[in-house]
């Protein structure tokens, strides 16, 4: 068990999820909505409804190129407080979330706020047919193999983190949340 997974364990969080995460994927695709439900609710059940503190230490690297093939890395992201969020088109919780996370973003982008949306290794055909649906104010980052999803130890989607200006992560968060509550805000807007 590597360090970061271990550091999920204690805090309680990360291995909450795993074994209904696990049998919901296993389900055969006449139980898709059953095991959609049932991973929604491990993933609440692991975080809550609302941000948690971030106990994990560092975060794990994110180097992955941007959807015209540019390579970006954490280190681009200091001085800004940024959302960092694991996303999927086909993913109903993100689609619900993205649109509102974007204006967020745009709405306090020279407070220093940036969203990173990073794709869990879909088609780019796909995620730029979605882009032309949905745009995302913010940088779109394309983890081709879901490399930095398995570094990042992301259990289910979506998954939000806020890093500060430090680069350091501070909340997280399993799972769709209601990004009209001014308690999700307020924590991110905190942080500006």
């Amino acid at each position: 068990m590597n360090a970061f997974r271990r550091r999920l364990l204690q805090a309680g969080l990360a291995g909450a999820a795993v074994p209904v995460l696990h049998a919901a994927r296993a389900a055969a695709p006449a139980q898709n909505a059953a095991a959609v439900s049932a991973e929604e609710a491990a993933l609440k059940a692991a975080t809550g409804p609302d941000w948690a503190m971030w106990k994990g230490g560092p975060p794990p690297a994110l180097d992955l190129p941007d959807m015209q093939g540019r390579l970006h890395g954490l280190d681009e992201l200091r001085s800004s407080v940024t959302i960092v969020t694991f996303w999927a088109t086909w993913c109903a919780p993100c689609r619900q979330e993205i649109p509102i996370m974007s204006a967020l973003a745009d709405r306090y982008r020279e407070k220093g706020l940036r969203l990173v949306a990073v794709n869990d290794a879909e088609a780019p055909e796909r995620i730029d047919a979605f882009l032309t649906r949905l745009p995302i104010a913010g940088l779109v980052l394309h983890d081709r193999n879901g490399t930095a999803m398995r570094g990042w130890h992301v259990v289910g989607m979506p998954a939000n983190f806020v890093l500060d200006r430090k680069g350091a992560i501070r909340l997280w968060h399993l799972g769709g949340m209601d990004w009209t509550r001014p308690a999700i805000v307020d924590a991110v807007t905190a942080l500006l």
